[in-house]
């Protein structure tokens, strides 16, 4: 079979192999830029933080914020500095990293059940009180075979579908009997209840909101009375997101509020009724085209702000509206003196949900009193 040979002189270039990728040696991997920059002002999460801080004590309440958002030991041993007890993760890896920290206790709102995860749950329980949820015996055998295998101990709340169709085990008879099966597993004791309202946040009359909300956390507590009458105790019933849990607080079941991204300001959780705060997150982008007097092209789009849940909104600028927003790009609408800006210009966007879209950067650019003072690596 004929081999084509290199010609004289032709330059051999080494292929290596970078994950999945082949790459010649000679072409320069793609470097991190600072445009489009996420900011947070430090200044607006304080204030946030005690605002909702506040709010929470005066609903009599203890607060253990959810910190799936920016999953930063650093912000969350902030806030318990500010009266948090613990706090609410999403991961495993939360649950390990917060536990290093001195975070004192740690509440995973998720269920897992491979043996790596577990083995990881196991050592944080042996540097802090971890606190997991079941809503199936077959979840609670699995912690309790860890608990005993690692010399660990886990605190249960059994997870009651409130409404919300996702995990949680029906109320009532079905959690007490959930929770006097834990009760006789070693390394297990029941502490509560979980249940989550996240179904409810976007409903727009207020009135409907909180007859819906409280219709689960009735729920709750009817669940929370059985298990009583069976000899579990229940001293924690945790519920309630940034977004509910100016009505939430109200029920008097609930001993502790989850609310956690609220102290990032997002206008998602602003519409869904949380007040005392503003944004802190924003991006900062480039105009990079002005094809007509209406309109202009930024350089940020969805890869830098996920839309799904709340748009993004145009700082400083209420006569620029986001038109469309591309993978790259957003295209601004323009109308009386926004239609001066300038290729060049920089604008600022707010970021309207912060859970989906810090975790797009690699970086985010500290801010207090409107300078630049550090730049933080995001947590992952």
């Amino acid at each position: 079979m004929y081999r084509p040979q290199p010609r004289m002189g032709s330059i051999q270039r080494t292929i290596r192999l970078t994950g999945s990728n082949i790459l010649p040696d000679d072409i320069p991997l793609p470097q991190s830029t600072d445009m489009p920059e996420l900011r947070l002002d430090l200044d607006i999460v304080e204030s946030n933080a005690r605002s909702m801080a506040r709010a929470i004590a005066d609903l009599g309440k203890q607060w253990r914020p959810h910190v799936k958002a920016h999953s930063d030991p650093r912000l969350a041993s902030w806030l318990i500095e500010l009266g948090a007890i613990g706090v609410t993760a999403a991961r495993v890896a939360e649950v390990s990293s917060m536990a290093a920290a001195g975070i004192p206790s740690v509440l995973l709102a998720h269920i897992c059940v491979s043996d790596s995860e577990r083995r990881q749950l196991a050592a944080a329980a042996r540097k802090t009180n971890v606190i997991l949820c079941a809503d199936h015996f077959v979840q609670l055998e699995l912690y309790s075979q860890t608990a005993a295998a690692h010399g660990a101990h886990f605190d249960i709340l059994i997870d009651v579908n409130v409404g919300m169709n996702r995990t949680g085990c029906r109320p009532r008879t079905d959690a007490t009997q959930l929770a006097l099966a834990a009760e006789r597993l070693p390394g297990l004791t029941v502490a509560g209840l979980f249940g989550y309202e996240g179904h409810l946040l976007n409903i727009d009359s207020e009135t409907e909101k909180q007859g819906r909300i409280f219709d689960a956390m009735n729920t709750l507590q009817q669940t929370s009375q059985s298990l009583q009458q069976a000899g579990v105790a229940c001293p924690i019933i945790s519920a309630g997101a940034s977004g509910s849990l100016h009505i939430t607080g109200q029920h008097p079941v609930v001993t502790e509020l989850q609310a956690g991204g609220g102290i990032f300001g997002d206008p998602y959780y602003i519409r869904c009724g949380l007040t005392g705060v503003q944004p802190a997150l924003s991006v900062v982008a480039d105009v990079v085209s002005r094809p007509a007097l209406d309109r202009a092209v930024l350089n940020a789009g969805r890869k830098a702000i996920n839309p799904y849940v709340e748009p993004a909104s145009v700082i400083g600028h209420p006569e620029a509206e986001v038109l469309q927003m591309n993978a790259e790009h957003t295209v601004l609408k323009l109308s009386g003196t926004a239609r001066d800006l300038k290729i060049g210009d920089q604008v600022s966007l707010t970021v309207g949900y912060s859970d989906h879209s810090l975790l797009m950067h690699r970086t985010v650019h500290i801010m207090r009193g409107g300078q630049h003072t550090d730049t933080w690596d995001i947590c992952r």
